[in-house]
């Protein structure tokens, strides 16, 4: 598969079809690529991933693609990484589309390209895997059947456990998987081929048909910057953190994007809620408009706390902020026809609202020092 950078962002090329392909041609590229961006009309439409082929979908040849697209959050070439790191965190994406300044789909990027662009600029937080690692661990021996697993997933109230092989680590496996695994046509991709020629009881297969075929091990003496370098020369997403030979702990990519959000992150952090699946790509935007203005002002007024929650009917989008300041909160709200249109507009509307506020408290001051209202006088004054 092609690699290459795109204004210094790790890339990956991937197939480009259009959405009136069969839905097998894509199932076809899977297993090389991380996704397969699909175009309508010669536009990026939205990328299909083993997540997005579901069982739904039982005659892939006569399905056309387009049906099993799924879209989220698009990543333009210009993107910083902290911009990317928070892409990466809205959801659980392998792979993210990227697109240039016309909205062209050229690539994708996934968590391993990213970790790369981390350790170019080195970025990659000084640390101990220990420091960040997920624990407890609770194992499964490979041997165990799928509906053992679901079932001990659920006791345990766990994401993902350890598999083991007479007591030593060989795999990891996550709620995820087993989604992905009950999915798949042809679970290739480093797993064993299953081809299903007709319907069995996936919860009576055993966990050690769908283990990769090799384990990504590392010493929990290890730093962040060794864990980031094994997962990019392993090409995974997470590691398994030994400790005498046992397992520790997990550490994924994802750990260490949320760790370093956190450390970057001097910026207002948005709550958004509400958004559909055709408009989840304007998550960006929200954050580059309201976010924008919001960290304007956040010193100034202690804003905290902000949500954005966006409500979408066939007439009109409604997007409404809200945010607590020393002063108690502030409410906004806009309506247009699109949700462009809403959040530009508000963006503009809460930029006015807040500097006036701002200039209001730069007048109090001079109020009271040269002999004019007093402080109290002049918030009556202003509630009028």
């Amino acid at each position: 598969m092609a690699k290459g950078g795109l204004n210094s962002m790790e890339v990956k090329k991937t197939v480009i079809l259009d959405g009136s392909e069969p839905l097998s041609k894509v199932l076809t590229n899977l297993d090389e690529n991380p996704a397969v961006i699909i175009t309508k009309k010669g536009k990026y439409y939205g990328i299909i991933d083993h997540r997005s082929v579901g069982d739904g979908f039982k005659k892939p040849h006569e399905t056309r693609s387009e049906k099993a697209v799924v879209r989220p959050p698009v990543i333009v070439g210009t993107a910083n990484i902290p911009e990317r790191i928070g892409y990466f965190l809205q959801g659980h994406f392998k792979a993210l589309p990227v697109v240039d300044e016309n909205h062209n789909a050229v690539a994708v990027t996934t968590r391993v390209e990213l970790l790369k662009d981390l350790l170019k600029e080195n970025m990659v937080p000084k640390g101990s895997v220990r420091d960040i690692m997920s624990k407890p661990v609770y194992t499964i021996d490979e041997e165990k059947k799928i509906g053992g697993l679901k079932k001990t997933l659920k006791i345990r109230n766990a994401r993902r456990l350890i598999v083991t092989r007479k007591g030593k680590p060989v795999g990891v496996v996550s709620d995820f998987d087993i989604g992905e695994w009950k999915d798949r046509h042809n679970l290739a991709g480093g797993r064993k081929d299953v081809h299903l020629s007709e319907p069995i009881d996936f919860d009576e297969m055993r966990i050690s048909g769908f283990l990769r075929p090799d384990v990504t091990l590392l010493p929990s003496s290890s730093t962040l910057t060794q864990a980031a370098k094994k997962m990019i020369d392993k090409e995974v997403s997470r590691v398994i953190i030994t400790s005498e030979d046992k397992p520790a702990g997990v550490l994924s990519a994802l750990d260490l994007f949320k760790y370093l959000h956190r450390i970057l992150d001097e910026k207002i952090t948005l709550q958004i809620s509400g958004l559909g699946e055709e408009n989840i790509r304007f998550y960006g935007r929200i954050e580059d408009k309201i976010g924008h203005v919001l960290d304007k002002y956040r010193r100034s007024f202690n804003i905290r706390d902000p949500k954005v929650h966006v409500k979408e009917d066939k007439k009109a989008v409604r997007v409404n902020v809200i945010f607590l300041t020393d002063e108690g909160h502030i409410s906004l709200k806009g309506e247009r026809a699109t949700l462009k249109e809403t959040v530009d507009e508000l963006a503009v509307e809460l930029d006015t609202v807040l500097n006036k506020k701002k200039e209001m408290r730069r007048i109090k001051p001079r109020a009271r020092r040269y002999g004019g209202v007093s402080g109290t006088d002049y918030r009556r004054r202003d509630r009028r």
